[in-house]
């Protein structure tokens, strides 16, 4: 059996979470498997009984008002290269001390510099391939960070296989975050969203939402707060009062402490099965976070999309999502009663059913996990 070194991006959750079913499934057949990571993915997995092994952290600068600032992200991390200095190093330690047979990449260069440091092959998962920042206020600061922090991703050229956890074009979340150099667009391989669950694996949509106790013939729209802790807690905030108010759906919203169930409205801290909560919902209003966007559609859920503000990311995944007629795009500063149930109505109404059916009919017929694995063991 091998042993598999699984270095995760820690900002927020999504890269974690699309880890979570190659991790499991390397135990289930008899690997043995480490994990570094640092951010909210230390404590997701140790929910999930996992060790982990801390390295340090990197993340993106906010202002007062949650929206991403380049001062901040500056300011944050004006030590990168030291930072990534650092990671490398541990890394390398972390990959020769727990005798690593192969190196799985989750969105870090530390570790594909580290794997060619050690001699160990790396498989590298990408969605955001190069970082793109605002450049409307202080632009050529902004256009000079964002030099500085894409240097760093020549790393992905010295993987030893690039894997892309998106749909394959013209289906694409990342559009813009996923240009490449050109000689990594031809090894690139898309491997679809990363599921453990498949719409197949439920009851229909109606039968399951009445075993969960919702009305079958009314929408049920599932609110859920994505992205690091601070932006998940913003869209809690920000949501919590509008979905009390409107009169229009029913909702489940995760990440709510304590939780509550009022008038069609259920609010709960957590969802053990998250494929459950997407085969059940008409509807998910999130962020524009390209895992779970790329899971609900999987699931042939509508989108309504909140971008984190001046998260040029996000801003370019709803823009993708909208183009290719699966999203409506709702701005946080346009968030109202009226605008959310209106954004709703119009996912309901505008997104057809043969446009969601290209996703998950993608979806359907791959086996990310069942390839990556094979990827990773092989030669």
């Amino acid at each position: 059996m091998a042993r598999v070194h699984f270095s995760v991006c820690g900002i927020g959750l999504g890269h974690a979470s699309r880890c979570r079913p190659i991790i499991f499934e390397a135990i289930k057949r008899g690997h043995e498997v480490s994990i570094s990571t640092y951010g909210d993915a230390v404590g997701y997995f140790e929910r999930l009984g996992l060790s982990v092994l801390k390295v340090p952290s990197i993340d993106y600068g906010r202002d007062a008002q949650g929206a991403v600032s380049i001062k901040a992200t500056i300011l944050h991390n004006v030590f990168l290269p030291l930072k990534v200095v650092a990671q490398t190093l541990i890394e390398a330690r972390i990959i020769e001390e727990s005798g690593a047979d192969a190196v799985v990449s989750d969105t870090r260069a530390s570790a594909v510099l580290a794997s060619r440091l050690t001699g160990i092959p790396s498989t590298l998962i990408l969605n955001q391939y190069n970082v793109l920042l605002q450049k409307d206020r202080l632009p050529r600061l902004a256009a000079f960070f964002e030099d500085i922090i894409n240097s760093f991703t020549v790393a992905w050229s010295l993987s030893h296989r690039l894997l892309i956890a998106d749909y394959p074009p013209p289906l694409i979340i990342s559009k813009e975050n996923l240009r490449m150099r050109e000689v990594d667009e031809p090894r690139a391989e898309y491997v679809g969203p990363i599921l453990e669950r498949l719409p197949g694996d439920y009851p229909p949509r109606g039968k399951l939402k009445e075993k969960l106790g919702f009305d079958p013939s009314i929408p049920l729209v599932a609110v859920i707060p994505t992205g690091p802790y601070p932006d998940r807690i913003r869209f809690r905030d920000l949501m919590m009062p509008l979905l009390h108010r409107q009169k229009d759906f029913q909702a489940i919203m995760t990440g709510v402490v304590g939780g509550q169930i009022k008038e069609g409205v259920r609010l709960v801290e957590w969802y053990e099965d998250e494929y459950e909560l997407l085969a059940a919902s008409d509807v998910v209003v999130t962020r524009a976070g390209q895992t779970l966007a790329a899971k609900a559609l999987a699931f042939n859920c509508r989108l309504v999309v909140v971008p984190i503000p001046r998260q040029t990311e996000q801003e370019s995944n709803a823009k993708s999502l909208a183009e290719n007629r699966v999203a409506i795009i709702l701005k946080e500063g346009d968030l109202s009663v009226e605008n959310l149930s209106a954004s709703v109505k119009r996912a309901l109404d505008e997104i057809e059913a043969a446009a969601l059916r290209r996703y998950s009919s993608f979806a359907a017929n791959v086996r990310p996990v069942e390839r990556i694995l094979e990827m990773i063991l092989s030669p």
